[in-house]
């Protein structure tokens, strides 16, 4: 089975090592047997971008972020063709914010996203921190991650999280992300992929890469364990 994986802008949107996301997922499909490409979209480069297997983009600077969407609009045709074709897309951080109708930064100014949705990002000036630990339709245990942003997002259809601990949407805990189709967006960063091997095997099975035998890597699963054992006792005592 060949696949091909597309990494956009990977030279301005890789704050927390977002590449690795890419980079774990090309080995696992690898070790599944698939024969694994990927390409990347740099900054200014213009490029044919239909037909990928799948598509990331991670998270960067709020100055960055909108540095690609400049870029990114280019794009909007594709990437909205793409998701309505059921691809595999996978926005974390605020590169989940461009697929949305737009960004209003905190001086008032407002950008135009991608409009793969109708939903709407506003900027404040005070940071959201903090680790997350969200609950995801058919996963029988909790995904980790973290959260660094300073927006709130109204107006999603259909959430991809449920957040036990962490910001969601629109402030604290509960709805969080995006999802239309098999496109994704959250602003768990982590990277999530390789903090929750459940989440890295549920991609992959959307591309269609299934074996007989399961493949794991024993210090992914070691670390997502510890983080999710911590995160559960600071829960617990939060109550």
């Amino acid at each position: 089975m060949e696949l091909k994986l597309l990494h956009l802008y990977d030279d301005v949107m890789n704050l927390y090592g977002e590449y690795a996301n890419v980079s774990v997922l090309a080995r696992y499909l690898s070790d599944l047997g698939c024969t694994v490409s990927v390409d990347t979209l740099s900054l200014y480069e213009e490029k044919d971008i239909s037909g990928y297997d799948f598509y990331y983009m991670g998270s960067g600077t709020e100055r960055r972020q909108r540095l690609a969407l400049t870029q990114l609009v280019k794009y909007r045709d594709a990437l909205n063709a793409a998701c309505d074709e059921g691809r595999v897309m996978l926005f974390t951080g605020n590169s989940f914010e461009l697929l949305g109708r737009k960004i209003t930064d905190a001086d008032g100014n407002e950008f135009e996203g991608l409009r793969l949705a109708s939903f709407e990002t506003v900027e404040g000036k005070r940071r959201i921190v903090g680790d997350c630990i969200a609950e995801f339709d058919g996963f029988d245990d909790v995904l980790v991650g973290f959260i660094n942003k300073c927006s709130r997002i109204s107006g999603v259809e259909q959430p991809l999280f449920n957040l036990l601990m962490g910001a969601g949407n629109e402030g604290d805990k509960g709805a969080e992300g995006f999802r239309k189709n098999h496109c994704f967006g959250t602003h768990l960063t982590g990277p999530i992929l390789v903090k929750n091997p459940a989440m890295l095997r549920y991609i992959a099975a959307l591309l269609g890469a299934q074996s007989p035998e399961r493949v794991t890597y024993p210090f992914m699963e070691k670390g997502y364990e510890t983080t999710a054992s911590e995160l559960r006792k600071r829960l617990e005592a939060m109550k």
